[in-house]
């Protein structure tokens, strides 16, 4: 927002890092407040989301001095990434897709401190999902009709605020979209602030994290993990730092969000599918008979999307184009596996 309403540009690694770093202290704080202030957030954040959403796609394509034609919008394919195979340029451009199915469980993951969790958890997950599906669709529809100069903007640094800029033509106007979505993020991270806290705190009741009785102890004035909530902040700004000696570093990581979620999603799948796949206890709400084999396609579909993404997104590759994603992964993957053996396997019975 400064860098759209100033003419001096703010263009310092300190300063994004600094920012970083102030947003995460402040959602921090205020999950700390407890699960009723999360409540009041949420009432609000379906106001802000709804109406901020309709502001935009209603202002964008009205001021937008073009509009490009629908056989543009829906059948043009443009390929700059160095491979000639068009099916592999299609699947490595899921990535952004993928950003926008995710986080959906955040609503599972902190239902424990709602009535009927039973109910309200499954319901929250399918309200979620046909709400992003319906809203990224439009806001997909309005952005690709409202696009001025696509070459431009493959090819700029900051391609968001330049499409609202050559849209809109009115920096007052940018700084309004992008304060609109300043607090829906603020909102929503949050909310995944609260969901990690509540996820690792469900691990370490069950004993399956080092030093379990540490962490999965409650505050006595809110019923929040306060040290769970301290560490993960500790641990996210720990996590950026090295940014100042590689970008490189900070783009694996985003590559890596987007596969290790999909991944956590998958493994309960393929649970089921291997040991409980006739004694699976039901809830008040299950899928019955398709429930098999919903489970089966979500399998193979995000095991084939995990390979997908860790594909480099350009051709040729070099140290600095190269995805190091699978490199993240199997890291993390294997310092799981190393605990699970050593401690993981002895205490964690998963009986609550």
């Amino acid at each position: 927002m400064a860098n759209v309403l100033n003419v001096t540009q703010i263009t310092s690694q300190g300063a994004t890092v600094g920012l970083y770093c102030a947003i995460v202290i402040m959602t921090t704080s205020y999950n700390l407040l407890g699960m009723k202030f999360s409540a009041y957030l949420n009432k609000f954040l379906v106001f802000w989301v709804g109406i901020g959403t309709i502001i935009i796609i209603c202002v964008v394509p009205a001021m937008a001095p073009t509009h490009n034609s629908a056989k543009w919008v829906f059948t043009e394919f443009i390929n700059n990434t160095g491979y000639e195979n068009s099916g592999l340029v299609f699947f490595i451009g899921m990535l952004q897709a993928g950003w926008t199915l995710i986080g959906y469980e955040c609503g599972a993951q902190i239902v424990e401190g709602t009535k009927r969790a039973d109910v309200t958890a499954p319901r929250g997950v399918l309200i979620c999902v046909a709400g992003a599906v319906s809203q990224g669709f439009i806001i997909i529809l309005v952005t690709l009709f409202s696009i001025q100069d696509a070459t431009e903007l493959m090819e700029s640094e900051a391609p968001l605020s330049l499409f609202f800029l050559r849209a809109t033509n009115s920096p007052p106007w940018t700084a309004c979209f992008f304060f609109i979505l300043l607090i829906a993020q603020l909102g929503s991270l949050c909310n995944s602030t609260l969901a990690t806290c509540h996820f690792v705190f469900a691990f370490a009741r069950d004993g399956c994290l080092p030093y379990s009785n540490y962490f999965s102890t409650l505050s006595e004035k809110n019923s929040v993990p306060k040290r769970i909530l301290f560490v993960q902040l500790i641990l996210n700004i720990l996590v950026i730092m090295p940014i100042f000696a590689s970008v490189i570093y900070w783009q694996a990581i985003m590559s890596a969000a987007v596969i290790s979620i999909n991944i956590a999603y998958c493994l309960p799948f393929l649970c089921r599918l291997i040991w409980v796949r006739d004694d699976m206890p039901k809830g008040p709400f299950h899928l019955g008979k398709y429930g098999l084999l919903l489970n089966l396609i979500s399998v193979i579909w995000i095991s084939f999307f995990s390979i997908i993404l860790c594909i480099p997104s350009v051709s040729p590759v070099t140290p600095d184009t190269m995805n190091w994603a699978s490199i993240m992964i199997g890291g993390v993957m294997l310092l799981s596996l190393f605990f699970w053996f050593i401690s993981g396997h002895k205490n964690y019975g998963g009986k609550t």
